[in-house]
C-alpha cells in the first residue's frame, strides 16, 4: 500500500512539474485572435557608413538631416553627438561631452519649441554586474554651439532601473520611460527643479505606468521585444507621442499636453516595425512619418546600418484591445485580474509543488523497497503452491484450510470418523469425541484442554484427538492398527494412530523441533522389531508397546 501511494504521489508531483512547465509557455504575453496590420517594410532614407556610428540608439530629425548618439561605449571616439546630413554622412564636426563624458546614452529627444537636445545617460541593462544608483540628463542647443550640460536624477529610493526612452513635457521636465522585459513600463518625472553640473542628484517620482497592447509583430526577440520600449519621440505640434519596441511603434494622441495622461490611459495606434534591431525613433521634421534605427552592433560587418521610413497606421483596430476588454464584470473570470508576474508566480508555485511530490514519492518508495515485507495471509502456501492454514494444515491430505473449520483442528470439530489432530472434514464430532484442544461438555477441562470422564474411557472421553474406545477398553482397534481405513488424514480415517472410528485410538500434537512425520504410504501392520521402544501415543504405527501392554 505504501508503495502505491508513493507511485501516486510522483505520478501527481510529475503532472505538477508538466502543469508547470506547460503554464510558463502560456503565461507568456499572447498575441490576440484577430491578425494584426501587415507588416511593410521600411523605406530607406540612407545609410550610415561612418564607423564611428555602429552603435545608433538615439535619432532626431531636422530639417537639414539627422542628429544621433550611440549606445553605451567604451571607445571614446564613439562618445560624442554626430550631425548628419540628409545622405547620412557626417555634416560637422561631433560634439564632446564636458567632464569623463556620458556613461550609457539611450535616446534623444527635443524641447517643445525644438531649440534644445536633449540628451538620456539612462541605461543600466540588468545584466551589469554593477548597477547605477543614479543616472543622467545632458542638454546642449540642437544647433551644437555648445557643449552639453550635465543633469544628475535618480529613482526612489535610489533602486536602479533600466531605461531607454525619454520625452519632453510642455513644462520642461523629462519623462522617463523603464524598459521592461514584462508587463507595465513605468513613467518618472523630476520631483523638483533639475541641477546644473556635477551635483547630488535630483530624486524622481513616478507618475503612470504603461500598457502596451499585445502583438504578433515578429522580431529578433520574440515575446520581449514586444514589450521592451525602446525609444521615444514628440511631435514637432505636440499633438502626439509614439513609443517603439523592438518590434512595432504605439502612436498616442495628446491633449492638452498630458503625455501622461496620454500614454496611460489612451489607445494608441500601431505601426509594425521591421527593423532589424531598432533602438531609435523620430518624427520626420513636418510631423507625417516615422524614421528608425537600429544598433549595428549586433549586426555582422557586412550590414548596413539604414535609417528608415514608415507612414504611421491610422488604425487602432480590435488587434489592438486584449480580448477580455468587453467581457461584462460577471462574465470575466479571476485570471482576467492576472498581471504577467502574478501568472509566472503562479507557475513557479505549482512546479514547485510538483517537485516537492516527486522528491516524497521517490523517498517512499526507497523506504517502502527496504522494509520487510509484511505477511499476508494470501502468501501462505507450501511447496508448489499449495495453501496453507495458518496453523500448519495444507488443504489436502484432510488439512483444512483457513476458512475450512469443520475438520478437526485445534479447538475444533472432530470429523466423521473420530476426532483426530487435525482431521478429515468430515461431520460435527459424534458424542464423547474430543480433539486437542478441546474439552468435555460441562467438565473441567485436563491437559491440552481435553476432559476425561468418569471412569476412564466411557463416552466422553478426551484424548489427544483419539476417538470414542471400544467398550472392551484397548487394544488393538477395530480396522487394524496404524493407518485407518480410508488413510490418514482424509474424512473416515485419522493419523498419528487415530483410528477410522470411534475409539480407533489417540493421536499426538506435533513433535517440537522437526516436521510432523507422514507415514502415507506405509503398508499397515504391526512392528516386527519387539525391541522397538514402547508408543504409547501411537507415534509409530503399527509398532512398540505401551506402557499398559497394548500394540499400536
Amino acid at each position: 500500500m505504501r508503495r502505491v501511494v508513493s507511485s501516486v504521489t510522483v505520478a501527481l508531483g510529475l503532472f505538477g512539474a508538466t502543469v508547470a512547465l506547460a503554464g510558463v509557455a502560456a503565461a507568456a504575453p499572447a498575441p490576440t485572435s484577430s491578425e494584426p496590420p501587415a507588416v511593410t517594410p521600411g523605406k530607406k532614407q540612407c545609410t550610415v557608413t561612418d564607423e564611428r556610428l555602429r552603435e545608433l540608439s538615439g535619432l532626431v530629425a531636422t530639417k537639414s538631416g539627422f542628429v544621433v548618439i550611440n549606445d553605451g561605449t567604451e571607445i571614446e571616439a564613439r562618445k560624442r553627438v554626430f550631425f548628419l546630413d540628409s545622405k547620412c554622412k557626417i555634416s560637422k564636426e561631433p560634439v564632446r561631452y564636458s567632464g569623463q563624458g556620458p556613461f550609457d546614452t539611450e535616446d534623444l529627444a527635443l524641447s517643445k519649441d525644438g531649440k534644445t537636445l536633449w540628451i538620456a545617460d539612462i541605461g543600466d541593462n540588468v545584466t551589469s554586474k554593477d548597477r547605477r544608483s543614479r543616472v543622467a540628463l545632458w542638454s546642449m542647443p540642437l544647433t551644437g554651439a555648445k557643449q552639453p550640460v550635465l543633469h544628475r536624477l535618480s529613482y526612489p529610493e535610489t533602486k536602479p532601473h533600466d531605461a531607454e526612452a525619454l520625452l519632453m513635457g510642455d513644462d520642461g521636465k523629462p519623462l522617463i520611460i523603464t524598459k521592461v522585459t514584462s508587463g507595465k513600463a513605468e513613467i518618472y518625472t523630476p520631483s523638483a527643479a533639475m541641477k546644473n553640473g556635477d551635483t547630488d542628484p535630483v530624486p524622481m517620482r513616478k507618475v503612470g505606468d504603461i500598457a502596451l497592447p499585445q502583438t504578433q509583430t515578429e522580431n529578433p526577440l520574440n515575446t520581449f521585444g514586444r514589450v521592451a520600449i525602446t525609444g521615444a519621440a514628440r511631435s514637432p505640434d505636440g499633438a502626439r507621442v509614439v513609443l517603439r519596441t523592438y518590434a512595432d511603434a504605439f502612436e498616442y494622441d495628446v491633449t492638452g499636453g498630458d503625455i501622461v495622461g496620454a500614454l496611460t490611459t489612451g489607445k494608441p495606434r500601431v505601426t509594425p516595425l521591421a527593423d532589424p534591431f531598432g533602438e531609435a525613433i523620430s518624427y520626420t521634421s513636418d510631423g507625417k512619418s516615422f524614421l528608425t534605427v537600429s544598433d549595428g552592433g549586433q549586426f555582422s560587418e557586412d550590414d548596413p546600418v539604414d535609417i528608415l521610413g514608415y507612414t504611421p497606421s491610422s488604425s487602432t483596430a480590435a488587434p489592438l484591445a486584449e480580448d477580455g476588454a468587453t467581457k461584462p464584470a460577471a462574465s470575466k473570470s479571476w485570471m482576467d485580474g492576472l498581471s504577467f508576474d502574478d501568472i509566472t508566480y503562479l507557475v513557479g508555485a505549482i512546479g514547485v509543488l510538483g517537485l516537492l511530490l516527486v522528491g516524497a514519492g521517490i523517498v517512499g518508495i526507497v523506504r517502502a523497497r527496504r522494509r520487510p515485507p509484511a505477511a499476508d495471509a494470501s502468501d501462505r502456501s507450501g511447496p508448489g503452491g499449495e495453501p496453507v492454514d495458518p496453523r500448519g494444515g495444507r488443504a489436502e491430505d484432510g488439512f483444512p484450510t483457513s476458512g475450512d473449520r469443520s475438520g478437526g483442528v485445534y479447538g475444533g470439530g472432530a470429523p466423521a470418523g473420530g476426532a483426530v489432530y487435525g482431521g478429515g472434514r468430515g461431520a460435527p464430532a459424534p458424542a464423547g469425541g474430543a480433539v486437542y484442544g478441546g474439552g468435555r461438555p460441562a467438565d473441567e477441562q485436563h491437559g491440552y484442554g481435553a476432559g476425561r470422564p468418569a471412569g476412564g474411557g466411557a463416552a466422553g472421553a478426551g484424548v489427544y484427538g483419539g476417538g470414542r474406545p471400544p467398550a472392551g477398553g484397548g487394544g488393538r482397534p477395530g480396522g487394524g492398527g496404524g493407518r485407518p481405513p480410508g488413510g490418514g488424514g482424509r474424512p473416515g480415517g485419522g493419523v498419528y494412530g487415530g483410528g477410522g472410528q470411534p475409539g480407533s485410538g489417540r493421536a499426538e500434537p506435533p513433535r517440537r523441533g522437526g516436521p510432523e512425520p507422514d507415514y502415507r504410504g506405509q503398508r499397515p501392520g504391526r512392528r516386527r522389531d519387539e525391541d522397538a521402544p514402547a508408543d504409547p501415543y501411537g507415534q509409530y504405527p503399527g509398532g512398540g508397546r505401551g506402557p499398559r501392554g497394548d500394540r499400536y
